[in-house]
């Protein structure tokens, strides 16, 4: 009798190990899923921040074209109507001109035309303008 008292204690005292360490292993499995989950949860919220940035800086640099594209224009027409400008003026409107038609050919689906003439204009009168140091 005692024997088998022994054996039914000692299977319940493995039985309850064995239990004990399921138990454990279910609580570390879950932390360990919640930890996933949050990691999960933190990835996903950096790809929403990278594409918000992304498409923000795009966003940007589009209205930095476009305001580059409207001082050209500006100039130009000042030149048309024999406004005088610094050579500090004109290095300004031509870093303008770089940066634009940089963008533009980066971005072929950008409307671009809009300022060719104006471009070609400003060119040439910057080119004249050198050779005979007319500035203001």
């Amino acid at each position: 009798m005692e024997i088998v008292t022994a054996i039914i204690g000692g299977g319940a005292l493995i039985s309850a190990a064995v239990s004990i360490v399921t138990l454990l292993l279910n609580r570390k499995w879950q932390k360990e899923d919640r930890t996933a989950s949050k990691l999960d949860e933190i990835a996903s919220k950096i790809g929403t921040l990278e594409t918000t940035l992304k498409t923000h800086i795009e966003t940007d640099a589009e209205t930095d074209a476009k305001q580059a594209r409207r001082r050209i224009i500006v100039f130009s027409d000042e030149c048309r109507r024999k406004v005088k400008h610094s050579e500090e003026h004109f290095d300004n409107v031509l870093d303008d001109i770089t940066f634009y038609q940089q963008y533009c050919e980066d971005h072929p689906k950008f409307k671009n035309k809009k300022a060719e003439q104006s471009i070609a204009f400003v060119l040439e009168v910057s080119a004249e303008c050198k050779r005979n140091n007319d500035y203001i």
